[in-house]
């Protein structure tokens, strides 16, 4: 039960300061890549940001886990014989 407390109240820490920091960073900002010009809010822009790089780092990372738990296993294997 006091687990669950401490995340609800570490959530609702969280979500103020992502309310927050999307308030003081309201300012629209241009973005340009090539032949495109996109506008948008610069909190929108780093939370965009953020989450390609978390989305990059999972779909590399995800090969060499995989890659290091198959040789974990065959490393306990050959200890257990």
């Amino acid at each position: 039960m006091k687990q669950r407390i401490t995340y609800i109240t570490l959530t609702i820490i969280v979500l103020i300061f992502l309310v927050v920091f999307t308030l003081q960073n309201i300012n629209k900002v241009t973005v340009s890549l090539l032949f495109w010009d996109i506008k948008m809010s610069l909190s929108l822009l780093i939370f965009s940001l953020f989450s390609l790089g978390v989305l990059t780092t999972i779909f590399i990372l995800t090969p060499i886990i995989i890659a290091l738990k198959s040789t974990f296993k065959e490393m306990l294997k050959l200890l257990k014989n």
